[in-house]
């Protein structure tokens, strides 16, 4: 990739594949807050840390990050992104309003700062 643009429609997509693949949400915890629950009632997961406060935690974390929410998630950053390219393509966004677009692509492609795909250099470009 040589923009974070098409990095992050990469990104996204893959998010989007999983998300679908999975349980269906929206999730929810058991009584005892360490299974997370489908929406059919199906266990998704069990919870495990080194402690049952962690393991409530990360049972919440999980269902807090179901497979409905990510995919309202990535639909509002492809939202993002298709008005930073129209701005692109038309200029209908200029000096700082596109900017602050700009850099808000570049800042959610830093999500994915752990992909072999992802280029620091973007969180310091002036351009992308």
């Amino acid at each position: 990739m040589t923009n974070p643009i098409g990095f992050l429609e990469a990104r996204l997509t893959e998010d989007e594949a999983i998300a679908t693949e999975a349980s269906p949400g929206p999730w929810h915890l058991n009584a005892e807050h360490d299974e997370v629950i489908a929406v059919d009632d199906i266990e998704v997961c069990t919870a495990f840390a080194l402690s049952s406060n962690q393991q409530r935690n990360t049972a919440r974390h999980i269902a807090r990050h179901d497979p409905s929410r990510v995919l309202r998630e990535i639909q509002a950053k492809r939202a993002l992104l298709a008005i930073y390219k129209h701005a692109i393509e038309t200029w209908d966004i200029v000096g700082d309003g596109f900017r602050v677009v700009e850099r808000a692509v570049v800042a959610l492609a830093a999500v994915y700062s752990d992909h072999p795909d992802y280029d620091p250099t973007w969180a310091t470009a002036e351009t992308i």
